[in-house]
């Protein structure tokens, strides 16, 4: 991969923790100048992002981006990542896929059976591709120890 993005520091995880929670983002900026759609898992500290439960200190999320190139939506997913509060540690496997859009739904159903609600429907992807699209979740956490009985 050509990113120069930066590297993770050391972290011990002992517990992990699913949240359930999906965080949207469709937003409205300069126009995009094809309908190319990327795939890529950050890996994210807490940061200064208080959406996140207390207990809590990274994640693992996939991020969707419309963009010209996969450069381009590494670039774009880590700073919508940075403006939500979170400190970007890495691409979690250091791949971006790039997607269909036109078999958007099959890919949600197929990758995220649980969440297709929490989903954009493709025809709305596909109107939101073209205008800078960012969807973001859901959230795999994880918290660096187990919680302590009181």
């Amino acid at each position: 991969m050509l990113l120069d993005l930066p590297k993770p520091a050391g972290s011990s995880r002992s517990h992990t923790y699913l949240a359930c929670q999906m965080f949207k983002s469709f937003e409205q900026k300069s126009a995009v100048k094809s309908d190319k759609l990327y795939r890529m898992t950050l890996h994210v500290g807490r940061g200064t992002n208080t959406e996140m439960p207390a207990n809590l200190i990274g994640a693992y999320v996939p991020v969707f981006v419309g963009a010209d190139s996969r450069e381009a939506a590494a670039f774009k997913a880590v700073a919508d990542v940075r403006i939500r509060g979170f400190n970007f540690i890495d691409i979690a496997d250091g791949q971006i896929h790039e997607l269909d859009p036109y078999r958007w739904d099959a890919f949600v159903i197929e990758a995220w059976p649980d969440f297709v609600t929490e989903f954009p429907t493709q025809s709305k992807m596909i109107e939101a591709l073209r205008a800078n699209f960012v969807f973001i979740g859901p959230y795999a956490a994880y918290e660096t120890q187990t919680p302590q009985t009181r």
